[in-house]
């Protein structure tokens, strides 16, 4: 399809080619989106994401983008953001940092409220830093919008500079926002699709969020997140998950239908909070061999914190221990980790596992609770159950991927609570 412009001014040539330029790239890039209640999620299949197309256009640089074309930018109050998965492993984003924009892959992280990117100056020669190497690199030089802060960061592994700088999300921004260039990073980012990481965690000290930020600017109306988890191995190419920043979308709530009417799972809404943390009591974890035979661990109650960046469910080791040697799982070292592996063949008949949260109970059947990673010819069917940080006095269990990928969770920021419902 070709458009031409003759036999007129300058100015209704501008205005006209934009236009059709603009419609042009719409209909060519097969956009699905769907409008409710001032809210658009963007659903992406196999095309570029409507970041990169933004990126791409040869208006960008004069700051002309379809949305302020179309003169809905001001009107959006909600926004949702695709999360795209890594070997089961990983649940990561897109946001463009910068202008002119660079883009950049970070982890949503519901235990860090920092938000950092790897930086240029990170020297992958330095054996703190190799971190970085294989990724993408923020450029500071190359903004005209970033400013200094003069402060530095470091939480041991991890050192760098604070800035301020413009940050795009799907279809939202942030101005001046306060964010870390990290030039130290270690080796356990080499495996990793994430070139930084995005804090999703409650606000703990004078460092405002990136979501506190966009609700301050105005971007998004509520405070409320919610976070969908896709693992269906079936659909590697497809989105793993979304992001949805000021709503919760009841299509991920699981239905059922009990005599011929249709049962929506009701939300359990805890109290969450005391530290940076989505951190909640959770009643006790069981393990099921059969309706005569059970097994509990965290029997007198214990802490439950939502990590949304791991993939993982960590406990006691006492715990782990016990859970990996009834479902008869050896130890390895991968990546410079222990984990624990099973015989593929024997995920099917393993024992069920209970999660109980006051009157709720989320169960998880074999195939639910084992991670499979496969290269090539090599399988590994590995045990989400791994140690943590948790000691037997504490005990804390975090609950990662696996467990997000049956929950649906909203995090509700005003009154600092968490929502767990089955997912659909």
């Amino acid at each position: 399809m070709a458009f031409q412009c003759r036999n007129m001014t300058p100015h209704v040539i501008l205005f006209i080619c934009i236009f059709l330029w603009d419609v042009q790239i719409s209909l060519g890039q097969e956009l699905n989106s769907i409008e409710h209640n001032h809210t658009m999620r963007i659903t992406l299949h196999h095309q570029k994401p409507a970041w990169e197309q933004q990126m791409n256009s040869p208006l960008y640089k004069y700051g002309i983008t379809a949305y302020n074309l179309h003169g809905k930018g001001g009107n959006r109050t909600n926004d949702s953001v695709v999360l795209y998965r890594f070997l089961d492993t990983e649940f990561y984003g897109k946001i463009v940092i910068g202008h002119p924009g660079q883009p950049m892959n970070v982890a949503f992280d519901t235990t860090w409220i920092y938000t950092w990117v790897m930086s240029s100056e990170c020297n992958v020669h330095d054996p703190n830093a190799t971190g970085c190497l294989g990724h993408n690199l923020y450029n500071h030089r190359k903004s005209s919008e970033y400013k200094p802060y003069n402060k530095k960061f470091n939480s041991g592994t991890l050192t760098g500079d604070y800035g301020f700088e413009n940050i795009s999300i799907a279809h939202s921004n942030v101005a001046n926002f306060t964010f870390i260039e990290m030039k130290t990073v270690p080796d356990s980012f080499i495996f990793n699709k994430a070139d930084g990481i995005m804090g999703l965690g409650l606000k703990a000290n004078e460092y405002e969020p990136f979501f506190y930020t966009l609700v301050r600017q105005g971007k998004i109306k509520d405070q409320v997140f919610s976070i969908y988890i896709n693992r269906n191995r079936q659909s590697y190419r497809q989105k793993g998950g979304e992001l949805q920043l000021g709503f919760y979308d009841k299509k991920h709530i699981k239905v059922d239908y009990i005599n011929g009417k249709k049962i929506m799972d009701e939300i359990l809404y805890l109290p969450a909070g005391g530290t940076s943390y989505w951190q909640f009591k959770m009643d006790k974890v069981v393990m099921v061999f059969n309706p005569k035979k059970t097994e509990e661990y965290c029997q007198k109650g214990c802490n439950a914190i939502i990590d949304s960046s791991s993939s993982i469910i960590t406990g006691p080791t006492k715990a782990i221990n016990q859970i990996n040697a009834n479902i008869e799982a050896r130890e390895i070292v991968l990546q410079n980790e222990k984990r624990f592996v099973v015989d593929c063949d024997t995920v099917n008949g393993l024992p069920k596992m209970e999660f109980h949260f006051q009157n709720k109970v989320f169960t998880f059947s074999g195939p639910k609770y084992i991670i499979k990673v496969s290269n090539k010819t090599v399988v590994l069917c590995m045990s989400a159950f791994q140690y943590g940080e948790s000691t037997e006095k504490d005990e804390t269990w975090t609950l990662g991927a696996t467990f997000l990928a049956e929950v649906y969770t909203i995090y509700d920021v005003a009154r600092k609570r968490i929502g767990l419902v089955r997912v659909a």
